[in-house]
């Protein structure tokens, strides 16, 4: 659930009566006379009772801006930019990047960015966690148009456990003008429970195991009848899928639920005498013992919410890495 932070201040003053003070409020309160017959006229008024000086304890230093990562306090400081701040983990360096962006390293081959995207397709709030090849990315983007904040962390996966919640917590504290554009982030994408069971893809889900293979061959075919017929014709029809893996999840987009992206890696037969013909263009076509592996991936995305799957997209795109443009072919 959300976490949020707050600045408390410590300072303290205290003020100490003295036991003549308490004495005299005493003897007042108890109605503490002499007898009648004892009593002399004029007599002196008593003196004023003494305030004892007591000193007084130094007002105490606000405590460091830190976060919590599961059971680890991370001591932080605090980074302005224009018209923004974040906090910083100590020790972490930081470079401007961009007209108003920052870029923060951990030395361990971490780092965090901050950056303000002049506009994208994508117009809402989501949280994308991907992977590619040793390491994970966790990033927070909130579209509103020009100027739309987005802060991304990667870290190694051998470390993600504790990265994954360090990321969380810093994008949190993000500050532009008076808002925290992620402070009110409850669900983080995770790791999905996946495999690679007797040649089959395996999405696991609360009861159930949903096999993605059919789907991305759906998606290939589908893929394969959009080329023009010029292409086409430099191909025989066959294709091959040679690995299917995770490559990234979303939160936010749908409501309560998580759409899971897998990326398959596909190679096409090349078709007699059209090798050079595919070598000549400009598409990044690589060909080995007559398959052909094209620039596009083409990626299965899988919504569900945790229990049952909802829907499936299949979806070829020519960056992979821009997880904030992806978003924009999920709706």
């Amino acid at each position: 659930m959300l976490e949020k932070l707050k600045s408390l201040s410590t300072g303290a003053k205290v003020g100490i009566t003295s036991g003549a003070v308490l004495l005299a409020a005493a003897g007042v309160g108890l109605g503490i006379t002499q007898p009648w017959n004892n009593q002399q006229e004029d007599l002196p008024p008593d003196p004023p009772p003494v305030q004892q000086q007591v000193p007084q304890e130094p007002e105490k230093k606000p405590e460091g801006l830190s976060v919590r990562a599961g059971n680890e306090v991370v001591p932080c400081a605090l980074y302005e930019g224009t018209g923004w701040s974040i906090y910083v983990p100590e020790g972490w360096s930081a470079e401007k990047q961009g007209e108003n962006g920052a870029r923060f390293s951990s030395g361990d081959g971490a780092e965090m960015t901050v950056e303000f995207l002049p506009g994208s397709d994508y117009q809402g709030n989501f949280v994308n966690l991907s992977n590619r090849e040793k390491e994970q990315t966790l990033l927070f983007h909130n579209g509103i148009g020009e100027g739309s904040p987005v802060v991304a962390g990667t870290g190694p996966a051998s470390q993600w456990n504790r990265y994954g919640k360090l990321f969380t917590a810093l994008a949190r504290t993000l500050t532009v003008g008076t808002e925290k554009p992620f402070g009110e982030v409850y669900i983080i994408p995770q790791v999905p429970d996946w495999q690679e069971a007797e040649g089959k893809t395996v999405l696991f889900l609360d009861k159930d195991g949903y096999i993605v293979d059919n789907p991305v061959m759906e998606a290939v075919e589908s893929y394969m009848k959009s080329w023009p017929e010029e292409d086409r014709k430099n191909y025989t029809g066959q294709y091959r899928i040679n690995d299917i893996q995770w490559a990234s999840s979303y939160t936010g987009i749908t409501e309560e639920g998580y759409i899971d992206v897998f990326r398959a890696d596909v190679q096409y037969r090349v078709a007699q005498g059209a090798e050079e013909n595919l070598k000549a263009q400009d598409g990044g076509v690589e060909i080995v013992n007559g398959w052909a592996s094209v620039m596009t991936d083409v990626f299965l995305a899988v919504s569900h919410d945790g229990g049952s799957v909802e829907n499936t997209k299949g979806i070829p795109a020519a960056d992979a890495g821009d997880w904030v443009s992806f978003a924009a072919l999920l709706k």
